[in-house]
């Protein structure tokens, strides 16, 4: 679990009660994971395989990033989680994430997250800073052919 980009710099003990509340789901290549526009209270780690976050549009889905497990020793700095957003609002999901192979996934709910935040502040805290870093460079990584197409 330490190797997980979300868990990084935790305790031993932190580690511990955060592997309590998690659950582990198998999802067969091509299964829809979430469904965009789906109201959501889970949090989901890559262990193994990949996944593709789609969001719908009038062309049709638009596949705008592809999310894996790190290999052993490596850290993905653009996350290897998906459906954080459920830890800061409580809106509809933004995007359908879809399996694009066999794929291990470790489920984190929001209510067990809290629960588990409300006794360990620094907890808390290394989780939200965490997660606020990958949403600014996933935003960073979505604006940069924007950017490049606005200076061309």
């Amino acid at each position: 679990m330490a190797e997980k980009l979300l868990f990084q710099g935790l305790t031993p003990g932190q580690l511990a009660r955060v592997a309590e509340v998690l659950r582990v789901r198998e999802v067969p290549a091509g299964a829809v994971v979430v469904h965009e526009r789906d109201y959501g209270d889970t949090l989901y780690l890559i262990d193994e395989g990949s996944v593709e976050v789609r969001i719908a549009s009038p062309e049709g889905d638009r596949v705008v990033a592809e999310l894996q497990a790190p290999a052993p020793g490596e850290i993905s700095y653009e996350g290897d989680f998906f459906g954080e957003m459920c830890l800061l609002d409580l809106e509809p999901r933004c995007a359908t994430v879809v399996a694009r192979e066999p794929c291990r996934l470790w489920e984190l709910n929001r209510d067990d997250l809290y629960w588990l935040f409300g006794d360990d502040k620094g907890l808390q805290l290394r989780i939200l800073l965490t997660v606020g870093r990958v949403l600014s460079r996933r935003l960073n990584l979505l604006d940069a052919p924007a950017a490049a197409a606005g200076r061309g």
